[in-house]
């Protein structure tokens, strides 16, 4: 299985904003309950200190300033037993602390009895309200929020800890459904992988009656497409050895007729009309065989049906014999280096095919007294080079299209093709995944057959 880049695998994504889903409604879980408790513990705070700051505002109202002190002094010598801290301060008109706890005014206005938590010089928090009382006196009553505190402390990391367990669980759910799902999209995928290698009756894996989802139909519609795919290949094979045997038995025939023709004439005239007349026939059917043989090559091409591995070194071993014997009589040098033992999966009458058809063009453009050299090196590797005229950059692509002939702009011998021989060669060359171009030698051209690099 390949490795996969979460931030680019949609699979990846789908498990990230799980992720990061669980982790922010747990944030904003904690934030809702964390806004309760902290109104809430201010509610109990604020009533409690309203409570007692109007207790110690009836005392000052019926027994005065020193009631008041004698009272504030009681509370400061009571021990609380829930541990929380108790702040008096009784100041008069300057601010002068009279009684409590505290030795000077915080910041908090008594004029509109202001309540709100204040931190004091020593770093405590208490939350307090002040009042200002009838002759100018100003009284604040403060309490401590140790519980509230330590209760939103204890929230945080319940919470903590329960957004960790969830983010977990959520990433192991996501992870565990991502890749299900991942399993199943790459079952497709290598459907079409090895199609795409050849394995045209290969099928993806339908789910059957158990699942009936996308995925699923993704299957279903996939594998009828492959199906339609082959319906339409053999198809076109069918169409096309049809037609082959429609046009060419007629042909044949004909070129019966003339044959009999010719036996049954004496005139040197005729002869040579009925010769000429053969000769296009045949010219007739070798386009018919070149064209039906470039499309069905380009329809097969990646099946790898019908191919097996054979001995590339014995082909252009038989190729060399042949082709050297008819250099020695065009007059043209012929140089085979053939490293042995290579081997190729593919057909042997197509790749026989397409060499000599690379052969037949670099013989043609060589003048007598030139040379040609084949090559075939581990890879495979195979190089068919001729010291010829070449062929310009503008045309090194060109030339592997149908009908295109640079005869007139290249003397050669044989001027009877289509131009057909190397568009046939790149069909070929395609059908088998192998890569066909064409460089400058410096003089001459330069062919290079080899497998196709792929960018996986």
């Amino acid at each position: 299985m390949a490795r996969v880049d979460l931030l680019r695998s949609v699979f990846g994504r789908v498990t990230l904003s799980a992720l990061l889903v669980s982790l922010l409604s747990t944030l904003a879980l904690f934030l809702v309950v964390q806004k309760i408790v902290q109104d809430d513990g201010r509610m109990m705070l604020a009533r409690e200190v309203d409570t007692d700051l109007a207790g110690l505002a009836d005392i000052y109202v019926s027994g005065g300033t020193p009631e008041l002190r004698a009272r504030i002094a009681d509370r400061l010598a009571m021990e609380r037993e829930d541990g929380e801290r108790a702040w008096y301060l009784l100041a008069d008109r300057a601010g002068r602390p009279v009684a409590g706890n505290l030795d000077r005014w915080p910041g908090i206005d008594a004029r509109v009895s202001q309540t709100r938590f204040v931190t004091l010089p020593d770093g405590e928090r208490m939350f307090a309200r002040a009042t200002q009382l009838g002759s100018g006196a100003r009284l604040l009553v403060g309490r401590s929020h140790y519980r509230g505190e330590a209760l939103l402390g204890r929230l945080a990391v319940a919470f903590a800890g329960a957004g960790a367990l969830i983010a977990l669980l959520s990433l192991l759910a996501g992870h565990y459904a991502a890749l299900r799902l991942r399993v199943r999209v790459e079952a497709v995928n290598a459907t079409f992988a090895a199609v795409r290698a050849g394995h045209i009756a290969a099928r993806a894996p339908e789910p059957g009656t158990t699942s009936d989802d996308e995925l699923a139909e993704l299957a279903v519609n996939t594998n009828a497409m492959l199906d339609q795919v082959e319906r339409l290949i053999e198809a076109q094979r069918a169409v096309s050895d049809q037609t082959a045997h429609e046009i060419r038995t007629p042909l044949m025939h004909l070129d019966t007729r003339i044959l009999k023709a010719m036996e049954g004439t004496q005139d040197a005239a005729l002869l040579r009309t009925l010769g000429q007349s053969r000769e296009e026939i045949r010219g007739v059917v070798r386009l018919l065989d070149s064209l039906l043989d470039i499309a069905g090559s380009q329809a097969m091409r990646g099946d790898l049906r019908g191919l097996v591995d054979v001995d590339l070194s014995d082909i252009l071993e038989n190729l060399a014999d042949l082709y050297g014997a008819s250099a020695e009589e065009l007059g043209i040098g012929f140089h085979a280096r053939i490293a042995s033992g290579i081997m190729l999966r593919a057909d042997p009458m197509q790749m026989t095919r397409l060499l000599s058809n690379l052969l037949d063009n670099a013989f043609k453009y060589v003048p007598s007294g030139g040379s040609v050299a084949l090559s075939l090196l581990p890879g495979p590797r195979i190089i068919v080079q001729d010291d010829g005229p070449g062929i310009a950059q503008a045309d090194r692509e060109r030339v592997f299209e149908r009908y295109v002939r640079l005869d007139e702009a290249q003397g050669h011998r044989g001027r009877n093709g289509h131009g057909l021989g190397l568009a046939l060669a790149m069909a070929i060359a395609q059908r088998h995944e192998l890569s066909l171009h064409v460089e400058d030698a410096a003089p001459g051209a330069r062919f290079i057959l080899q497998p196709e690099v792929r960018d996986d």
